[in-house]
C-alpha cells in the first residue's frame, strides 16, 4: 500500500459554526453548500485510512468493476484503465466531477483515444464517492493521494445550477421509459431469425427472450434492423468490436446522452440484458418480405385507375398549396 497523501488539508469551513469558545463573535449563516462539505467531513471523521480503502474497494466492485475491470485495466477499445492512469492521476479532482456528471466523447488515456460513456453517479453519497476514488488512486500500484468527502460536497455544490439545467439522472419513471421503449410495429414472432455462427452462442430460447425484449424496449429509438433512429446504430460491425461486456455495461447503466439505465433502474434484470447483449452481437433478424403480392393484397381501391379524373376538379392554384 503506498503512502498516505492527502491532496489538501481538512477544509474548516464550519469552524465559527462549531465555536471555539464563549467569547467568540458571532459567525455569518452558513451557506447550504457548506452545510454540505462540513457534514461531508463529520461523516467521514471517524474511520481510518485503511476503513476508507476497503470501504472503498468494496463499492468500486458494485459501481465501477464492471466496466473498468478487478484489475483497473479497463477494457481495450471500450472503457479506458485505471491503473497507471495518466488521465486520473494527472487530475484527480477532475475525476470527481466525471463521477457526479458523467462523462462522453473521446479521451486520451496513456496515448489511447477512448469514446465511450460514462454514466453519472450522482446517486451515491458524498462519502461513497470519496472512498471510491481514494482506493483508486492507491490500488494497482498508483499513487494519487486522497479525495475528501468534503472535496466531493464542494464539487457537487458546484454543479447545482448545471444539473438543475439539464437533469443528470437518467429517465427511470414508467412514462419515460415507456417513451424510450417504444415497441416496433412488426411483431417479433414475424422476423427470421439469424443465429449466426459469428455471434455468441445462444439457445433459441435465449434468442427468443433478447428478441422480444429488444422489439419491445429497443427497436423504437435503434430500429429494427438496428441502423439507428433516434438512438445510434447497433450494426454487428459496430457491436462486434465493442464487445458483450462494454453493451452489458451501457444497458445496465445507461448514458449521459440518454440511453435510459435499464438494469439499475430494475426494468430488466441481470439475465434479460446478458441475452440482449449477446443478441446484439448476431446478425438482426431479418423482418417479413411485404413485396407487390402482399402490397396488392392488402390494397383497398377506393377509385379505380380508369375512373381517375384527368384535370383539377376545382379552380384552387395547386402551385399555392401548403401542407
Amino acid at each position: 500500500m503506498t503512502a498516505w497523501k492527502p491532496l489538501i488539508p481538512g477544509l474548516l469551513l464550519l469552524a465559527g459554526a462549531c465555536g471555539s469558545g464563549a467569547n467568540s463573535a458571532p459567525q455569518a449563516a452558513a451557506t447550504a453548500a457548506d452545510v454540505q462539505v462540513h457534514q461531508a467531513e463529520v461523516a467521514s471523521a471517524s474511520r481510518s485510512p485503511e476503513q476508507r480503502l476497503a470501504d472503498g474497494e468494496r463499492l468500486y466492485g458494485v459501481h465501477c468493476q464492471a466496466c473498468h475491470q478487478a484489475t483497473g485495466k479497463g477494457l481495450a477499445g471500450a472503457f479506458p484503465p485505471l491503473a497507471g492512469a495518466d488521465y486520473l492521476l494527472a487530475d484527480p479532482e477532475r475525476a470527481i466531477g466525471i463521477v457526479l456528471g458523467g462523462k462522453s466523447g473521446p479521451i486520451e488515456v496513456n496515448g489511447v483515444t477512448y469514446n465511450a460513456v460514462m454514466p453519472n453517479m450522482s446517486y451515491l453519497g458524498d462519502v461513497e464517492v470519496a472512498d471510491i476514488l481514494t482506493y483508486t488512486l492507491n490500488a494497482w500500484g498508483n499513487d494519487g493521494g486522497t479525495i475528501a468527502p468534503a472535496q466531493v460536497a464542494a464539487a457537487r455544490a458546484g454543479q447545482a445550477d448545471v444539473a438543475a439545467a439539464t437533469p443528470a439522472e437518467h429517465p427511470v419513471d414508467k412514462a419515460g421509459m415507456a417513451y424510450q421503449g417504444t415497441p416496433s410495429p412488426i411483431p417479433p414472432e414475424a422476423t427470421r431469425d439469424l443465429i449466426s455462427s459469428e455471434g455468441p452462442p445462444m439457445t433459441v430460447a435465449e434468442f427468443d427472450q433478447a428478441k422480444q425484449v429488444y422489439f419491445e424496449r429497443c427497436a423504437g429509438c435503434h430500429g429494427v434492423l438496428r441502423k439507428g433512429a433516434t438512438g445510434k446504430p447497433l450494426t454487428t460491425d459496430l457491436t462486434r468490436e465493442k464487445g458483450a461486456d462494454y453493451l452489458k455495461a451501457l444497458i445496465t447503466y445507461g448514458s449521459p446522452a440518454g440511453m435510459p439505465n435499464w438494469g439499475t433502474s430494475g426494468e430488466l434484470t441481470a439475465e434479460q440484458i446478458d441475452v440482449l447483449a449477446r443478441y446484439l452481437l448476431h446478425e438482426p433478424p431479418a423482418p417479413p418480405e411485404f413485396g407487390m403480392a402482399e402490397m396488392r393484397g392488402a390494397w383497398n381501391v377506393l377509385v379505380a385507375p380508369g375512373d381517375r379524373p384527368t384535370a383539377p376538379q376545382h379552380e384552387r392554384d395547386v402551385e399555392n398549396f401548403f401542407s
